[in-house]
Order: structure tokens, then sequence, then C-alpha cells
């Protein structure tokens, strides 16, 4: 019996449809990073991201379900430390992702928007593979494709 193309590269297609469902319904545990599931240690800094991805695919629209503790911090200043991802060239950067985890660190969780925030700096922060600690408010399903958006943020130095 031959193995057709279809039926090789099918299971292959649907492997990532797959996965997106597991990590929405919550059923599996998050691959892990030595410390967890995120690639920095839990501090004040970074405690907002273990809140965020609480946020589950939900109802017949299949929108984001925010846990209380998410949906009050709708509009709230907040702090979080995490790793610029860069949406255009350049050295400096206006709008980027903060991921909770750096693209490149294969032990970490992978990235989905439960783990992303689009941010919309108050001047060019230059691009860094390092951590970088922002502050600015949080907005929730802010129709950029992700779950959140953090405004006016700021570049914090401690």
């Amino acid at each position: 019996m031959r193995t057709t193309r279809r039926q090789l590269l099918l299971p292959l297609a649907l492997a990532p449809v797959a996965g997106w469902a597991v990590w929405a319904t919550g059923t599996v545990d998050a691959p892990s990073h030595g410390a967890g599931p995120f690639h920095l240690p839990l501090d004040e800094s970074t405690a907002l991201w273990r809140d965020l991805a609480q946020v589950r695919l939900g109802g017949p629209t299949g929108d984001p379900q925010f846990p209380a503790r998410v949906a009050a911090l709708n509009g709230q200043p907040v702090a979080v430390r995490g790793f610029m991802v860069p949406l255009a060239d350049g050295t400096a950067h206006n709008r980027f992702i903060l991921s909770a985890n750096p693209v490149s660190c294969p032990a970490c969780q992978s990235p989905s928007p439960a783990s992303m925030l689009h941010v919309h700096a108050q001047g060019p922060l230059g691009e860094t593979q390092e951590p970088v600690l922002l502050t600015g408010t949080l907005r929730l399903r802010p129709h950029e494709g992700l779950f959140y958006r953090l405004e006016r943020a700021e570049a914090r130095w401690s």
C-alpha cells in the first residue's frame, strides 16, 4: 500500500491548529523553562505575565476570557519586564511587541497572544536583546491582533 502525499502532509498541516486548541482550552501544561514557563524569574516586574497567561479563548466567537484579576487592570498603570520584538527595521522603535520570553529561547513557553503586549512607546526605545522594564497603561482587547496593548510606555531603569 502506497502512502499518498495528502496522507503524509495532512497531519503536519493540522499540528499547529491542534496545538493552539490545546493551549486555548488549558488542558495540557505548557513546555517549561528551567525556572518555569517563563525565561525571567518571578518578581514584581514579571508577575504580570503570570496573570496574563491565565487568559483563555472561549465563548461562541472564541474571544479572550479575562479572569477578574486581569480585567481589573484594564486602563491601569502597570510595570512589566520582557523582551523587545521589533516590528520594523531600525535601531530604535516607538511600536514593538514585548514578549514574556525571548523568541530565540528553545526551552521557553511558545509565544501566544497571552504572552505578548503591543507597545506604543512615548518615544523611541533602542533595540536590545536584553530584557527591558517598561511602565505604561495596560489596555485589554485593543483590536490589533493581540490581547493587550501597553500605551504611553516608557523605559524604567532600576
